[in-house]
């Protein structure tokens, strides 16, 4: 076989004779045939569940505290009781209220990379997930399938021109079968469909566990501990359900009814057929009768009839203690609290400041991992628009009622890195941006209107140092206080009030410099004198002065000074 007709089988034409065509179709042929060879196995696809890699696949899927059920069906068991039992539904919801408290997602990268970047995902982001209401609705998802299938698992499917990614595909984790390589020891992540498992691309299909036990890949449920409570849980609901319907019964009625004779029933004999028939279906009446009579109070019926009330005295003793202890072990296996769910019982404001951080701790958890998802399909899109820039998303912590005492806390570290600053210098920024989550690429993407003071901080810059008056001496009051018989008392002390000379020291350093003094010209009229002795032109042309003065006239100006006491003996001029 030659190349032409090599030719013809791949493409069913015949190709052009001039020799520069006929090489670019061998070349497009020889693409077509490499193509092909890539997409084709070079070794064996199926294998044995027998073999090493199956055995040890199976055993790790399987859930240790459950040897005798399957991961699949638990999984589902727990689905079920999201829906249906309020603990885990209310646990559940308060899960995803703290997790979805908003997010905020940073960028590293060029500056033009960034801004093209976050410009590229806030339009990506309006269209994806719309099944669940978009990223918000695709978060409470992910918090469901932590805490009930023990994993997020989600495919980021590609558009067909591979330019982006078209959307995100939840895949249920219990679909979920890892294996390993025996090789390579890589994670294999294959989901079960119907004729068989089909391998996941790691390129676009991301498995988060929020905790694994052992060697085992696979995701523990954040509820599966509750299990074992909430099967206690039903068992007492029904129990308790069963006392309830017997003390609605308060009484039971013995009825001695006479058989009726067969001429009664208008029947030969006993011997009749249907006589037995008969006497049923007479005391069926009477039992109706009774019955239906017994609201009233009165009961007409047959002759020689004994009717006897038995009282019954059925009581729940025990119960409540019971049903709270398991109770207990239900919220405990929920990771939940007694408060949150409705129980105020010796709840304290100091116990609940205590408690409430760790549920705000395993809320932090899970958006750690939902966290890693989210990225790994944004730095997807990224990679595949050709954007160079990776976007790292940061939840907002959950909100806290002790918001003043987290806020003095912060002002408290943010003290105490400044200190620490000044006596390690240098050496101490990377402990501090690592505290306060700062990258040196933030500050390029600081925006215009961004102009903090420079070196605010610094005791160098520090209003209390560089701009106060008095170089940080003493502060006295200086005045007098009301006294007895309407005199007043001369006051001249030091001023020991916490916190006055700090904040005297702040009111100067905000306060403009004083105007300094015009010196006097001879182009002005009118001169004064102040208490100080020196002469200052005047400005106004309206003056009220507070004190006794003299007019006078020298060297061709006009002068206003203090009076003298001997020139107050005439009166006040």
């Amino acid at each position: 076989m030659n190349l032409t007709d090599v030719l013809k089988g791949l493409f069913n034409r015949a190709p052009t004779t001039t020799h520069g065509h006929l090489q670019n179709v061998a070349q497009a042929a020889a693409s077509t045939v490499r193509a092909r060879l890539l997409r084709d196995p070079n070794a064996r696809v199926s294998r044995d569940p027998t073999d090493y890699a199956g055995l040890l696949s199976y055993f790790e899927e399987q859930l240790v505290g459950y040897p005798n059920d399957s991961r699949r069906r638990l999984v589902l068991v727990l689905r079920a009781l999201a829906e249906s039992d309020d603990d885990v539904a209310g646990s559940l919801s308060d899960l995803q209220a703290l997790c979805g408290a908003g997010y905020t997602i940073d960028y590293t990268g060029g500056n033009r990379a960034s801004k093209q970047a976050q410009q590229e995902l806030d339009a990506w982001a309006l269209g994806l997930y719309p099944e669940g209401g978009g990223l918000t609705g695709l978060i409470a998802n992910q918090v469901a399938e932590l805490t009930l299938a023990g994993a997020s698992s989600c495919e980021w499917y590609p558009e067909r021109s591979r330019r982006g990614v078209a959307g995100v595909a939840v895949i249920p984790a219990e679909e979920i079968r890892i294996r390993r390589d025996p090789a390579t020891q890589a994670l294999i992540h294959e989901q079960a469909a119907v004729g068989g498992a089909i391998t996941l691309n790691p390129r676009t299909y991301l498995y988060a566990a929020a905790r694994t036990t052992g060697r085992s890949p696979h995701g523990v449920p954040l509820f599966i501990a509750a299990l074992f409570a909430l099967d206690r849980k039903r068992q007492l609901l029904g129990a308790e359900q069963r006392v309830i319907n017997l003390m609605a019964r308060s009484a039971l009625v013995h009825a001695k009814v006479p058989i009726p004779t067969p001429q009664e029933l208008g029947l030969a004999s006993e011997d009749d057929p249907g006589y037995a028939d008969a006497v049923s279906a007479f005391f069926a009446e009477v039992a109706d009768t009774i019955v239906s009579s017994a609201e009233s109070g009165v009961y007409i019926g047959p002759d020689k009839t004994d009717i006897t009330v038995v009282p019954l005295t059925q009581t729940a003793a025990g119960a409540p203690e019971i049903t709270k202890g398991n109770q207990k072990r239900v919220w405990s296996g929920l990771k939940t609290l007694p408060f949150l769910r409705g129980e105020m019982e010796h709840t304290t404001q100091a116990l609940a400041q205590v408690t409430l951080p760790i549920v705000h701790a395993q809320a932090i958890a899970l958006q750690q991992t939902i966290a890693r998802q989210l990225e790994f399909g944004m730095n997807l899109h990224l990679a595949l628009r050709g954007i160079p820039a990776q976007a790292w998303v940061k939840f907002t912590p959950p909100a806290t009622p002790y918001q003043l005492d987290d806020a003095t806390a912060f002002l408290r570290r943010a003290e105490g890195h400044t200190k620490l600053a000044a006596l390690f210098g240098p050496a101490w920024a990377q402990v501090a941006m690592r505290e306060y989550d700062i990258t040196p690429e933030d500050a390029a993407r600081a925006p215009d209107w961004w102009q903090p003071a420079p070196d605010y901080g610094t005791l160098e810059r520090s209003p209390y140092v560089s701009n106060d008056p008095q170089g940080g001496v003493q502060l006295w009051i200086h005045g007098t206080l009301p006294g007895p018989n309407g005199t007043r008392t001369p006051v001249h002390q030091p001023d020991t009030r916490p916190g006055v000379l700090a904040v005297m020291r702040e009111l100067r350093a905000r306060l403009a410099p004083p105007v300094p003094t015009p010196e006097a010209s001879p182009k002005d009229p009118v001169l004064i004198a102040g208490l100080d002795g020196v002469f200052k032109p005047i400005a106004g042309t309206r003056l009220v002065l507070p004190f006794p003065v003299v007019m006078a006239f020298n060297d061709g100006r006009w002068f206003l000074r203090p009076a003298r006491a001997d020139e107050l003996s005439g009166g006040t001029p």
